[in-house]
């Protein structure tokens, strides 16, 4: 079958008077020239325009960052806790606490608990020292820091009553003894 050229009088009338799209302007609002407008007009149609994007949506102003750092006590620096009682009922909850800032404070608790509180820190001390080899495998530096001080500080004070303790403080020692 040979083809054939398709002449301009071949096509059919229809189409080549396709319907045209029919542009949709709107027609601008009349504002008066930026001569004639105040200046504090100005400036909050241009603040207006600066909080804008391209969805016409207001854009969020940037966070400020908050310094989230923790400093490093010496263990002579430490003073003792004022009521160690409420202390020691949240003691556990904000070591296991996933603010690393609040976790680091817990730490130095654990730390001012063992200088000067030792007698209330042997209730929970199995417990302190399982959350201890916990947070000595944190990557972040200065919770693993202080929880090595902490460490440091148990073992200084409570280093007789660690070793002559029940079976169940003698594992958690011994994981702790793993860690350093």
């Amino acid at each position: 079958m040979a083809l054939r050229s398709i002449d301009d009088n071949a096509l059919p009338a229809a189409a080549t008077e396709r319907p045209r799209k029919i542009a949709k302007i709107a027609s601008p609002s009349p504002s008066p020239s930026p001569s004639t407008k105040s200046k504090a007009t100005v400036l909050e149609q241009v603040r207006r325009d600066s909080c804008t994007n391209d969805e016409n949506s207001p854009i969020q102003p940037p966070w400020k960052p908050t310094e989230q750092s923790v400093e490093y006590v010496a263990s002579a620096d430490l003073k003792p806790l004022a009521d160690p009682q409420a202390k020691l009922k949240n003691l556990l909850i904000e070591l296991e606490s996933k603010d690393w800032v609040k976790a680091c404070g817990a730490l130095n608790d654990v730390r001012r608990f063992a200088l000067y509180h030792s007698f209330l820190l042997l209730q929970i001390l199995e417990k302190v020292m399982t959350v201890i080899v916990k947070t000595m495998k944190s990557p972040r530096s200065a919770l693993c820091k202080t929880s090595i001080m902490a460490c440091s500080d148990v073992f200084s004070n409570l280093g007789q009553s660690l070793l002559s303790s029940e079976k169940e403080q003698e594992l958690a020692f011994g994981n702790l003894l793993l860690q350093l």
